[in-house]
């Protein structure tokens, strides 16, 4: 078999293909050194029309709805609660549930419901500017409940340690003014013993003999000992309110402990917070009644009544001015402390989907989002596609009365003046180039792909 150099296998294939590659009026050679097909009737290189977009419906709609399921399918498990398959389930079924009717409802208003609206069929539009309202409302107040709701049960529980803490603050102050009771029962105690053993004495107090254990004597000898029982009472309230009050003070600790803990799911930590307050009313209850005001008062009274000594008048009515004197003091120091009848702040209900709400302005650009996705953009969708098919036919009638007979547009003559094409006979490159477009600059990538071709 005979070899064949590689000069000859150039000429040989230039033998064969240099024929077909000589320009001819179906083909152009470029400066390129590339072939491509002419138009036999202009000579023009022959493109193909450029390639259109989907409209901006085909891609809003779909992805308006697809958005607005995302969101809900990240709301829901926040508002049904569980992490279990069950619950997922639920979500998902919610989610696509909600993606399908909002899309459906969304493209039947803009695509059924605008043109109707045009055509002066008001019911269409309120019907679909209504669906579009009711479905967008529904979808948002779902959306955004469940996109903050973890964080509004944070934020209440917050607020009820705060209330909490104020609570157990207040109480600690109105017990610390029940101390004031201590020195008074205190000198009331020394001075009633210091009377009781001058009278065993000397009868220093009804003046009559040289001491025993007289009525008066005796009647001391009794305020003196109950006095000294309430002073014990007293003191042990002020030891017991101290380990009260520092026992408030470390549940308080606790609660904000647990709260800030955000590794644990909220859930967890409401039912331990919930545990701590009941602890704390307990408490606050325990120290409300560490000291015995009422016994006190009631020892006050019991001083200021007095005794009766049977025929020693002058004797009773020194031994009762002591013991007024004594209960009046108590009385006023007892008035003097505050008693406070306040209830410990409720412990804050489960969430719900009403109590987002009002916390509206503080996840303000989360509704802001939601509000954007659920209602603003659909309903923008409505208006604008009303408003273009309200225009549209606006020219469409006006384009009409300009080409009825009697107004002179159908003379050839005004056709250059009146916006309307002349008659085909007299159409020339002059007159058709005031119709056409500019012709945009032929340079870049578009213009070699004949995408910015105007009409010749």
């Amino acid at each position: 078999m005979r070899r064949l150099r590689p000069e000859g296998v150039g000429q040989t294939l230039r033998a064969a293909f240099l024929p077909q590659l000589q320009p001819s009026p179906d083909r152009q050679l470029t400066d390129q050194g590339v072939f491509v097909m002419a138009d036999p009737h202009t000579n023009d290189p022959v493109r193909l029309p450029a390639r259109r977009l989907p409209a901006l419906l085909d891609i809003a709609l779909p992805a308006v709805a697809v958005g607005s399921g995302a969101m809900l399918f990240m709301a829901v498990p926040n508002i049904i609660g569980g992490d279990d398959l069950w619950s997922w389930t639920k979500a998902i079924t919610l989610a696509l549930s909600a993606t399908v009717v909002g899309y459906a409802v969304n493209k039947l208003a803009i695509e059924r419901g605008a043109p109707q609206a045009v055509r002066g069929y008001r019911m269409a539009g309120i019907l679909s500017v209504g669906s579009i309202l009711a479905v967008g409302g529904g979808l948002f107040a779902a959306t955004y409940s469940g996109l903050v709701f973890k964080h509004v049960t944070e934020l209440q529980l917050q607020e009820h340690g705060a209330a909490l803490s104020v609570h157990v603050s207040t109480q600690g102050a109105a017990a610390a003014k029940t101390g004031q009771v201590t020195p008074a029962i205190g000198s009331i105690t020394t001075d009633l013993r210091q009377k009781a053993d001058c009278e065993i004495e000397s009868s220093c107090v009804s003046g009559r003999g040289n001491g025993g254990r007289g009525p008066v004597a005796r009647a001391l000898d009794e305020r003196a000992g109950r006095a000294e029982a309430i002073a014990g009472q007293v003191a042990n309230g002020e030891r017991m309110r101290g380990l009260r009050l520092d026992e408030l003070n470390g549940l308080i600790g606790d609660y904000q402990g647990v709260l800030a803990d955000d590794e644990v799911p909220i859930s967890e930590r409401r039912v331990e917070l919930a545990g701590i307050d009941a602890r704390v009313r307990q408490v606050a209850g325990e120290l409300a009644e560490a000291v015995p005001v009422a016994m006190l008062s009631a020892f006050a009274g019991e001083l200021k009544g007095g005794v009766e000594i049977p025929g020693r008048p002058a004797a009773q009515a020194s031994l009762n001015a002591i013991l007024a004197r004594h209960g009046q003091g108590l009385d006023d120091v007892i008035g003097s402390v505050e008693r406070l009848e306040m209830a410990p702040p409720a412990f804050p209900k489960r969430t719900g989907v009403s109590d987002t709400l009002g916390y509206f302005g503080h996840f303000l650009p989360v509704a802001a989002i939601a509000a954007v996705v659920e209602l603003i953009f659909p309903l923008a969708l409505w208006l604008y596609t009303f408003m273009a098919l309200h225009w549209e036919g606006h020219v469409k009638e006006a384009g009409q009365r300009r080409g009825r007979p009697g107004t002179g547009d159908d003379d050839p003559s005004s056709s250059s003046g009146n916006g309307a094409l002349p008659p085909q006979e007299q159409l020339t490159d002059t007159n058709v180039a005031a119709f056409l477009p500019p012709r945009r600059r032929r340079n870049g990538r578009g213009a070699r792909r004949g995408r910015f071709d105007s009409l010749n």
